[in-house]
């Protein structure tokens, strides 16, 4: 049972009963989590946040919202979301504000986002926990929805210093679509009870990049979002510390943006990951991945910007890369690979702006059919590398090239005079 309350008697236990119907039946004083072991201190900390969101929601919210609230359950899910990423210290901006008399009053709170330097986009709105809507709180997103009214669609709230685990119960709100968490001190494993196996599950798109998560990638999300018909397109988790395999089960999920660089993840990457045509972008830089690159690369004809550089696959590039017609960038530097570039990548990657090779293993001469690359070939990585021979004449049809890096090869001959035309776009030839 949650704590005893000075709210009405039996107003009180027809909230709880709202919220253990959604939550589960001993909600309130048990943690049911699979994955990780989890510690007895994690335990009561989860225990603690949620009879203090209980708390708050029956006694301290200046709302007074009753059991049968169109609201009640998100308000009472923020309030916890608040509380268990505040085991730490409080967040940087929009924390609860108390009027001199001790109670919550609304205020606005702005942080601005920085990326390299430049403001990109906000976190606004009240305070969490304030009197006002939650709807009107800092990084919360709502729409109408029929017979839910304002209801939370999307929750964005990075570089905020969030602290402590990342409470799975946020997602238990189907028409939450987006949730951005990135660039915070979030801890933990990821939940694997994060995505529901319920019909309706919206989540399009999850961010958890560059926190401190540990362990694995949990194979439940997938199970579970299929077993839901879930819609995950967007999946980023880079900058972490996860370990373990990806799971190739992901290959199943009608993904876009698969992010997963700068983590610790080790294993060859699996066929099945490429068997999902809808991929779009496919970061994996940064990990102990070993392997070789598999030739279904060639299905992912929507594919525009792939990064394996900084990890351990080895072989050959396969010649079927050259189907990924749609690829911007392909960065495959400081890894094993090696052998010759194939001619099928010259003539079919008509709409690369960015081929990076430095630092590997690849040989044999570079090919005259570098011309082929013309229309948008800007960037041109081949440094550190077993390339011999001449660089051939037809670089010169590469007009739009801005930087062109061919050092720490067998190269011989003199450079094509006919490049000379191109040196007022390159700001870089070594």
């Amino acid at each position: 049972m949650a704590p005893t309350t000075t709210r009405d008697a039996v107003e009180a236990p027809k909230i709880e009963v709202t919220l253990t119907l959604i939550l589960g039946r001993d909600y309130f004083e048990h943690v049911e989590e699979s994955g990780d072991d989890l510690d007895v201190d994690l335990a009561e900390f989860l225990i603690e946040t949620r009879l203090k969101a209980f708390d708050w929601i029956v006694n301290q919210d200046p709302l007074q919202l009753s059991y049968d609230s169109p609201n009640l359950v998100q308000r009472f899910l923020l309030a916890l979301f608040y509380y268990q990423t505040t085991r730490h210290k409080p967040w940087k901006e929009c924390n609860p504000v108390a009027s001199p008399q001790g109670s919550a009053t609304s205020g606005f709170c702005y942080e601005p986002m920085y990326y390299g330097g430049e403001a990109t986009s906000n976190i606004w709105g009240d305070q969490w926990l304030s009197p006002s809507h939650e709807c009107q709180w800092a990084g919360i997103t709502c729409e109408t929805v029929q017979s839910m009214g304002r209801t939370l669609v999307e929750l964005q709230l990075y570089w905020n210093h969030l602290n402590g685990p990342l409470p799975w119960e946020i997602t238990r709100l189907p028409p939450l679509r987006l949730l951005w968490l990135n660039s915070n001190m979030l801890t933990g494993v990821p939940p694997p009870r994060l995505f529901s196996k319920k019909p309706g599950f919206a989540l399009e798109s999850l961010d958890l990049s560059w926190n401190q998560f540990s362990g694995t990638i949990p194979v439940e999300w997938v199970t579970n979002l299929l077993e839901g018909n879930g819609k995950l397109t967007n999946l980023l988790l880079q900058g972490n510390t996860l370990t373990g395999r990806i799971p190739s089960e992901l290959g199943l999920l009608p993904l876009k943006v698969l992010i997963l660089g700068s983590n610790t993840l080790t294993g060859s990457i699996s066929q099945e990951l490429f068997s999902q045509t809808s991929l779009e972008w496919l970061y994996l830089s940064g990990n102990n991945l070993t392997g070789t690159l598999p030739s279904e690369i060639g299905l992912l004809t929507n594919l525009e910007y792939l990064r394996l550089n900084h990890t351990y696959i080895s072989g050959s590039l396969p010649s079927e890369s050259g189907l990924a017609n749609q690829l911007q960038e392909m960065v495959l530097s400081n890894t094993n690979m090696q052998g010759a570039i194939p001619e099928e990548l010259y003539a079919g990657l008509d709409n690369l702006q960015l081929l990076d090779l430095d630092g590997c293993n690849f040989t044999g001469t570079i090919s005259s059919s570098l011309g082929l690359l013309k229309t948008r070939l800007r960037h041109l990585h081949l440094s550190n590398n077993n390339f011999s021979g001449t660089i051939p004449n037809e670089i010169a049809a590469l007009t739009r090239l801005q930087q062109f890096v061919v050092n720490g090869n067998q190269i011989t001959g003199t450079f094509p005079i006919s490049f000379c035309h191109n040196f007022e776009y390159v700001d870089s030839l070594l």
